[in-house]
């Protein structure tokens, strides 16, 4: 029988840390290879259908056009893979400390539940590469895989916040109230930016982003999602990673 142990919150430090570098290398990308429109010479991030609609660009736009999109294609497998790894993984470690009662039935339940979506969503979350928003139709089918990751990062933040919380093994000693507000804040957060994407496809804004003061503020709402959904929870990671709460993988031939 071969064994090896390690703490699988390395999987989803490194999956989040991968994500950001995706962000960093299609930036670097569009900003010194992607000529669009074509023939401008370089890139017009007012060209883009996203800033048409919005009136500002999102994160994502230094992902969209080749070559930096072929090239965030291949780095976004570094960030998938340890993902989903650790999405199964976390799985069967729920069930285990279940079945071991360190944690309770409900949260045993929440994970079986969210648990075949957060895989999809993580799994199928490079389809955004396969329709670059030129149109709104284009960016729909662009932006849903992306709804679906950020409802994912959502699910299982609470999740991990939740399993974190029952073991007492929470970042820094945070109290419990703490941990609460952070996941209200998150899900509100996220559930009003999604509403407000799709307010704009409907082509009935609830944000005024042609007036200045507005247009900073979705901006802001923008980045401070990505801080709480991908930050705090590459933090909490490697926090994690390092108390010692480690898990054995055992591989053997059954006879």
């Amino acid at each position: 029988m071969l064994a090896t142990t390690f703490n699988i919150e390395l999987l989803r430090f490194w999956g989040l840390i991968a994500g950001s570098v995706l962000l960093l290398t299609g930036t670097l990308v569009t900003n010194a290879f992607v000529e669009f429109p074509e023939g401008s010479g370089g890139f017009d991030f007012t060209a883009t259908y996203i800033y048409e609609l919005f009136h500002f660009n999102h994160t994502c736009t230094v992902l969209d056009f080749n070559p930096a999109r072929t090239v965030s294609g291949i780095v976004m497998m570094f960030h998938t893979i340890p993902m989903d790894l650790f999405i199964v993984l976390s799985y069967y470690r729920m069930r285990h400390d279940y079945v071991t009662g360190r944690v309770p039935k409900w949260l045993w339940y929440y994970t079986k539940i969210t648990t075949p979506f957060i895989f999809t969503a993580m799994t199928y979350f490079y389809m955004v590469f396969v329709n670059p928003p030129l149109d709104k139709p284009s960016f729909i089918l662009h932006y849903i895989p992306y709804m679906c990751w950020q409802i994912a990062i959502m699910l299982m933040a609470i999740g991990q916040c939740a399993y974190i919380s029952q073991l007492g093994i929470i970042p820094f000693n945070l109290p419990k109230v703490v941990i609460d507000v952070y996941l209200g804040v998150l899900v509100v957060t996220g559930i009003y930016y999604t509403i407000f994407i799709w307010s704009f496809v409907a082509e009935n804004p609830i944000i005024d982003t042609t007036i200045e003061s507005s247009r900073n503020f979705a901006v802001t709402l923008m980045y401070f999602f990505d801080a709480i959904a991908v930050v705090i929870p590459t933090i909490f990671a490697f926090i994690e990673s390092r108390n010692g709460n480690s898990q054995s993988i055992h591989f053997f031939n059954s006879p």
